[in-house]
């Protein structure tokens, strides 16, 4: 049988009335208005009529053809989901040319949403922007699940970007949508986690990488294989909030678990990754010898100009002031200006200059251009630390006082945080 809808896209495509159609198919008019408004099925022999008029026999067009068709879909889908690039990259090209030639508008635009999620994790930046323009063009025609995958996509886009602040409004967006799809979704509540952790919402970041943790486990759906693309970034991040809220030895344990699987599986980028979460989290206890190592060790796991280097050479600046060795710090925040993005400018700026707080125009920076330039961008968690480290240079330069106005911005900061996690539903 043919969709309902297929019918009338035919119809439209081939420039028909709905009289000329029926004439054309040698039928009444009744018939084709009952059909387009699924009022009656379409017989076999019209079906048969249908394909030899308009020579459609290679067009996935009837309700079974359509269906296989939705399925390849989504098993196109599994495979970028489950990170078989090397597989969905050899059913790209066949998928493009039946979704092309058939007659349906939500098989086009699941394909360009999953083509663009392709290009995505592939890296292939242009065909990503040429098909989300595409896209971003006949978001009328989305239904909601269309939308929650649109959506996904421009909070990845703007999370990569550094906009966190946009990329939540676009994964609260997606959540509102399509809460049926969350119910399996490892990567929506890995990059919904990250972006909350970055912004510095801890227990709402926790609760988002335990449920990608345990889907990840447990969701068996290619080949009843668990979903393996995002399990060391998920350990990362939720290691990373355990230790915000003072879990450090399950954060430790965490990531060490996490270590020796990915050591034995030698995966450089998540090797660099644990390294620099372990990094993250021993500097956070004030441990600077167990920091600095794990960072180095990260360094070499991690290409030169990459975002997991350029996050290690952040962390191991500050790691470095922090223990009193500025000179060196200095030395890192000058390396990572050399190659960096403008947010990790910002940061790395503002690392620079909270080492000589006794230049007014120095703390004139930090407050003005730094911390506006984070907030602007959501990462509050990393405006906090800065508060942390400038009020601990004076107290132990002797201006307490000082040093309390910085404790004073870090709690307006802390309740501008709550106050947007309350509205915002978090």
């Amino acid at each position: 049988m043919i969709f309902y809808k297929t019918l009338t896209n035919i119809r439209k495509k081939h420039g028909f009335t709905q009289e000329e159609f029926a004439k054309m198919l040698g039928c009444t008019e009744e018939y084709i208005v009952a059909l387009e408004n699924n009022k009656e099925q379409a017989s076999f022999p019209f079906v048969v009529n249908l394909k030899d008029k308009l020579n459609l026999h290679s067009a996935p067009i009837t309700e079974s053809e359509r269906e296989a068709l939705m399925d390849s879909l989504q098993t196109f889908k599994i495979l970028i989901d489950y990170g078989e690039m090397e597989k969905a990259a050899e059913q790209l090209p066949r998928l493009a040319k039946d979704v092309r030639a058939s007659y349906s508008p939500s098989a086009n635009n699941f394909f360009d949403l999953f083509a663009a999620a392709y290009y995505w994790v592939t890296d292939d930046k242009k065909a990503y922007e040429e098909t989300m323009t595409a896209l971003s063009k006949r978001t009328d025609e989305f239904n909601g699940k269309h939308l929650y995958y649109y959506h996904r996509l421009i909070a990845a886009r703007e999370f990569r970007a550094y906009r966190y602040r946009e990329a939540l409004k676009a994964f609260m967006t997606a959540e509102k949508l399509d809460k049926d799809a969350l119910l399996s979704n490892v990567g929506f509540y890995y990059g919904y986690g990250a972006c909350l952790s970055d912004m510095g919402y801890v227990a709402k970041a926790i609760e988002c990488m335990r449920k990608a943790q345990h889907m990840a486990k447990w969701r068996m759906v290619y080949n009843g294989k668990p979903n393996r693309r995002h399990d060391a970034y998920i350990d990362g991040y939720l290691a990373r909030g355990l230790s915000k809220i003072g879990k450090t030895d399950e954060a430790l344990g965490l990531l060490d678990n996490r270590l020796a699987r990915e050591l034995k599986n030698n995966n450089k980028e998540k090797i660099g990754y644990i390294y620099n979460c372990l990094g993250v989290v021993y500097l956070r206890e004030d441990n600077y010898n167990s920091a600095l190592n794990n960072l180095d060790m990260a360094f070499q796991y991690f290409d030169v100009g990459s975002r997991g280097y350029i996050s290690t050479l952040y962390h191991k600046a500050r790691a470095l002031i922090k223990s009193g060795r500025i000179d060196e710090g200095i030395s890192f925040v000058d390396k990572g200006l050399c190659i960096t993005h403008d947010v990790w400018k910002a940061l790395l700026d503002a690392l620079r200059h909270s080492v000589s707080l006794s230049d007014p125009k120095s703390l004139s920076y930090m407050e003005k251009i730094a911390f506006a330039n984070l907030k602007v961008y959501g990462q509050y968690d990393e405006v906090l630390e800065y508060c942390e480290l400038i009020s601990s240079f004076y107290n132990k330069s002797g201006k307490p006082e000082v040093a309390l106005n910085f404790i004073s911005l870090a709690y307006e900061l802390q309740k501008q945080l709550y106050r947007e996690l309350v509205e915002g539903g978090l």
